[in-house]
């Protein structure tokens, strides 16, 4: 009996040791569980950033183009503008022009009326 206590104090000591060590072995797997985590969600986070900052990069450039095309476009606008403008002024001009035209007309026709 006595070599079944000593076996049963042996396996009790070794179990005091490799109990504590085991976890000590599980708590430094899960801590390097979590570096790892730590690491992959870091090195997607750069990821979205840098795509993120490409995405802005590309819309600020965008904008820029769309502000020198507005610019552009103004200036056409104004252009036109002044074209219209010219436009009914000679149209103006056409239709005085016309006016004393017509005029003239009538009165040929009104002064051989007359002297008939």
């Amino acid at each position: 009996m006595s070599s079944v206590g000593f076996s049963e104090r042996k396996r009790l000591e070794i179990l005091q040791v490799v109990i504590p060590e085991a976890r000590l072995d599980r708590l430094e797997r899960m801590a390097m569980l979590l570096v790892r985590a730590g690491y992959r969600a870091r090195k997607e986070l750069r990821a979205r950033d840098r795509e993120h900052e490409e995405k802005v990069s590309h819309l600020i450039d965008l904008q820029i183009s769309n502000e020198e095309k507005s610019a552009r476009n103004e200036e056409r606008f104004r252009r036109n503008e002044e074209r219209f403008a010219k436009l009914a002024e000679s149209q103006t001009n056409t239709d005085r022009r016309l006016n004393s035209l017509i005029d003239i007309i009538r009165e040929g026709r009104n002064g051989e009326a007359s002297k008939n």
